[in-house]
């Protein structure tokens, strides 16, 4: 946990969590990542891209039932496959489209809400060939849940980080230096009064540049910097 905590970027916390995780639990892959409720998945690839990850980021999670319990609840919850499935799991499109054809067998998945629209979840899984889980496994998954918040929570961190540094660097073509750093602080939440502070300029010069970062970004309020450099982001 404390070596996951350390790590610098998204994959290299993955990789480190991921490979502790899986010992705990004997399991043959542990997998972490997101859910929004904008309806989005986002699987964080440990070891390079993954196609059944990006198979199930692109539509197959909204059959997922952990999914679906997620959207459908606002508390958070860590369960065993067993609990959710029914005797007709076998013959869901869930199933026949993914579960199946990527030799997965049984899992537990723990989902935790981080803010009003994300949640973390991890998900323990085995293979075709292995034991299903049981009780003492969840049990220890559960001990370990709090823990495994913190590591989720650092992992949206490092994300938001890195898709905000990326973003602001396409941007960084049409603004100034000082357009940018003054960019930078409105992303963080920051106003004119606060950047004239932290920059020591005057609030009209802030305003200033402020109206010549929404001209040249084609927006009209900080509201929509913020959804345009998400979008930014996510392309």
């Amino acid at each position: 946990m404390a070596a996951a905590a350390m790590a610098a970027t998204p994959e290299e916390l993955s990789a480190r969590f991921t490979a502790a995780a899986s010992g705990l639990l004997g399991s043959d892959r542990v997998y972490v990542g997101f859910y929004r409720r904008d309806i989005t998945s986002l699987t964080i690839d440990d070891a390079g891209p993954d196609r059944w990850n990006r198979h199930y980021d692109a539509h197959i999670y909204r059959q997922d039932p952990f999914f679906q319990r997620f959207a459908s609840t606002r508390q958070d919850f860590l369960l065993p496959l067993s609990a959710l499935r029914n005797s007709d799991f076998q013959f869901t499109p869930y199933y026949r489209e993914f579960y199946g054809p990527s030799d997965s067998f049984d899992e537990i998945t723990g989902v935790f809400n981080l803010d009003r629209l994300t949640a973390g979840y991890v998900t323990f899984l085995r293979r075709n060939g292995a034991a299903p889980f049981g009780e003492r496994d969840v049990a220890m998954a559960c001990a370990t849940s709090s823990a495994t918040r913190l590591i989720l929570e650092r992992l949206l961190h490092l994300c938001r980080s890195r898709d905000k540094g990326v973003a602001i660097g396409d941007a960084r073509s049409r603004l100034s230096t000082r357009e940018t750093e003054i960019a930078r602080h409105l992303l963080d939440g920051g106003n004119a009064k606060t950047i004239s502070r932290s920059l020591a300029i005057s609030p009209g010069t802030v305003r200033n540049h402020i109206k010549q970062i929404y001209r040249k970004l084609g927006v009209h309020s900080q509201v929509e910097l913020l959804a345009a450099i998400g979008a930014a982001a996510r392309d």
